[in-house]
């Protein structure tokens, strides 16, 4: 396995601050942030955008270069994912993929992270997936060795959903961001998908959560609630242990990425970077990773 993090967690950071960081603890890579311009900046607290330019995304590779760290996602925020009110222009959602993967392509980065969105009122998942798949393949057609990944997430595609499109699309330049914590909230079995479909994991996705203790199971006549929140790794819910046990026994050697989201808006509860970063080295090392393998 290799260890990577996202940026979120360290709005204020630089990226030779990131490389420095990430050097330091031995770290193998980073997954960088590529949000939506607003006069040709990133907005969203991104690291870069389709609209930064060469001369700029060629500073950011050669600042990882320099550090030995390799670029090893690159982390897409298309327009919000696409869906939902009406049927998605397929050709639109190529073209948007197609520009991202372009950066992805000028970073040198072998992945790039989509966002799936929601099918359009009156389709269905199994139908919007296999469509979004198609505009994937053909957005990363043009910059060779670059793979699209789509991450399961609460209130989007289910891991198990995107596993399914992934053995349908049957295609290496499609596969899945599997983030065991939102497979905690959405009630998945996280360690039999895991078992089941290793073969398209790209890459791990890794945060942990807790259940809420405050108003635990609340009922409204029909429902129980259950509530999660982040937490720091190994003091949560989800089965690191057996997770990770269950894709090193079927020679799963790609990332595991730190999903540490802190800003503005959430996570306020959680330590920074400068905590969580060590943390999660020390946190994978009883799992086998060491630096360098």
């Amino acid at each position: 396995m290799k260890l990577s993090f996202w940026t979120l967690g360290m709005p204020a950071w630089s990226n030779a601050e990131f490389a420095r960081k990430a050097a330091d603890l031995g770290y193998d890579g980073i997954d960088l942030r590529c949000t939506r311009p607003e006069g040709g900046r990133p907005t969203d607290l991104g690291n870069l955008s389709v609209e930064t330019p060469d001369s700029e995304l060629a500073a950011i590779k050669a600042t990882y270069e320099s550090a030995g760290i390799e670029i090893s996602t690159l982390l897409c925020y298309n327009r919000g994912g696409h869906g939902g009110e009406g049927p998605p222009d397929w050709d639109e959602v190529v073209e948007d993929f197609a520009a991202h993967a372009r950066v992805a392509g000028k970073l040198g980065c072998p992945r790039v992270r989509f966002t799936v969105g929601r099918p359009a009122d009156g389709s269905t998942w199994e139908a919007y997936l296999a469509d979004l798949a198609k505009a994937a393949i053909a957005a990363v057609s043009g910059e060779p060795g670059l793979t699209a990944i789509f991450e399961n997430h609460v209130g989007s595609a289910s891991a198990r959903q995107l596993f399914e499109m992934a053995d349908k699309a049957a295609d290496p330049r499609v596969g899945v961001m599997f983030s065991p914590d939102h497979c905690i909230v959405m009630q998945e079995d996280t360690v039999g998908l895991a078992e089941r479909y290793a073969p398209y994991i790209q890459q791990v996705c890794f945060s942990d959560r807790r259940a809420v203790a405050e108003d635990q199971g609340r009922f409204d006549g029909r429902y129980y609630y259950v509530r999660y929140e982040a937490c720091m790794n190994g003091e949560g819910l989800v089965p690191a242990a057996k997770l990770f046990d269950a894709l090193a026994e079927r020679g799963y050697e790609g990332y595991v990425a730190l999903k540490w989201e802190k800003s503005a808006r959430f996570g306020h509860h959680l330590p920074g970077g400068e905590v969580a970063l060590p943390q999660f080295i020390e946190f994978m090392k009883a799992f086998g990773w060491r630096p360098g393998r």
